[in-house]
Order: C-alpha cells, then structure tokens, then sequence
C-alpha cells in the first residue's frame, strides 16, 4: 500500500510540472498575442496598400498599352495608305521604249534575263508562293533583299490588306521570275509573245497572275499610226470574252517549269 501511494505521489508530481510547463507557455502566448495580432493588422495593411498600389499600376500600364495600339494602329493605317498611293502609281508607270531592230536585252519584253541575275531590292516580280489560301499561286511582289549563301529572297507580297501590314515570304530564286524592265519600241518578234500562246497574266485590279491566252499581240494591234504595248487577252474560265493587259505584267505560261 505504502509503495502505491508514492508512485501514485510521483506521478501526480509528474504531471502537475508538466502543467506548470504548459501553463508557462499559454502565459507566453498570452503575452505576445496581441503583438501578433497588431503585427498581422500591420503586415495586412501594408498588403492592401501594395494591392492597391498594383491595381493603379495595371490602369496606367493598360492605358500606356491601349495608347500604343491607338498609335501603332495609326501608323499602320498611314503606312498602307503610303502603299497603296506607291502602289497605284508604279502600277500605271509605262516602260521605257527601245528602239533596238535587232538584239533586244534582257528583260526587253518576254526576253528573259540571264541566269546568274539578281533581281535588286524594290524592284517587282513575279513569285510563286504557297498559302493557306492556294497552293498554286504566282503573286506580284517587291523584292526586300537576296541571300546569296540560300539562294533565296525575302519578298514583300504588292497586296496589302486594311489595317494589316505587309506579308513577307521567302523563296526560293527558281521560284522568282523578274518582269520586264523595258519594252521594244518596234515590236520586234522575240520581245512578244506571238498570238495563240498561253501565258500568265495580272487579272485587272488584283495583284495575282492568272493563266490566259494571247488573242493578239502588241504588234497585232499596232498599225502606221497607232503604236500599243498592251495584249488583248482572254483569261481562262473568264466570262469577260477579252481583256487589255500591259505588257509589262505578263510572263511565260510555265516559268521555271512550274
């Protein structure tokens, strides 16, 4: 019995230290309570205001970025504008006329250029691209600049569309045909290409080359007293029956054996 009652007094002696233990430690947390909870209110506080600070960050960034849209959409705008007035104007340009009766240069007409010729930038040409749109397209196109080591050009597309800017494509020189700087005053045979043949064609009012026949050729048309350099075509599957087409707009029916 005696030795129950002292394990029974250690134990309670035992457990009323660790009470103490305990009872310290609420003290404590007690204590520093209310420091936390002023220190949280302060930490929360300041929390607020940063959000607050980032909410008026965003409304400035996004007026700053809705600002350069308005700018950078002007600029478009100007710029296409810039385009389509260049655009116009290089398009009713009219060859210079030469009156060379027996070898006609390069470029004279359908005479085609030499092999290692590369066409410089700004000027036009014909280019077979590939979009989402067709797989089979010859396009009218500047030239921006030729890589000599990819034996490739960078090529800006003639059509420019409403607020967008320029569509650039890269291809491959076979697949980029130079037009004709140059016409032959005189008409001479291998400077035209002769009635009956197929060839491709700017249709009117677009920028893309489309299969056609020649009905008559510049010098079919021409008399002592009346001089043209325009072919009188008919386009393929075209109800129009026949259409005046600038000598400079059109090329070989199969370039480069497309």
């Amino acid at each position: 019995m005696t030795q129950n009652n002292k394990e029974l007094d250690e134990w309670c002696n035992k457990l009323y230290k660790e009470e103490l233990k305990y009872y310290d430690k609420v003290k404590k947390i007690r204590k520093i309570a209310p420091q936390v909870k002023d220190y949280t209110k302060k930490k929360t506080k300041k929390i607020d205001n940063s959000l607050q600070e980032l909410l008026v960050c965003h409304e400035e960034a996004s007026e700053i970025v809705q600002n350069k849209i308005k700018i950078a959409t002007r600029s478009l705008e100007i710029t296409n504008q810039i385009i389509k007035k260049v655009v116009t104007q290089d398009l009713s340009r009219e060859l210079p006329l030469l009156e060379n009766k027996t070898n006609p240069p390069p470029l004279c007409g359908k005479v085609k250029s030499k092999k290692n010729y590369i066409v410089p930038s700004g000027v036009l040409v014909a280019a077979y691209t590939q979009t989402e749109i067709s797989t089979n397209n010859w396009i009218l196109c500047h030239v921006k600049l030729y890589s000599q080591e990819k034996q490739e050009y960078t090529l800006v597309d003639f059509f420019v569309e409403n607020n967008r800017g320029p569509t650039y494509y890269k291809v491959p020189k076979r697949d980029v045909v130079p037009l004709p700087n140059t016409l032959s005053a005189n008409h001479i045979k291998s400077t035209e290409f002769s009635s009956g043949s197929k060839v491709l064609a700017i249709y009117p009012e677009t920028t893309t080359f489309y299969p056609a026949k020649v009905l008559k050729s510049p010098k079919d048309r021409s008399t002592s007293t009346y001089q043209t350099h325009y072919y009188l075509l008919k386009f393929d599957g075209d109800t129009i029956p026949k259409h005046d087409i600038y000598a400079r707009w059109i090329i070989p029916s199969n370039p480069n054996n497309h």
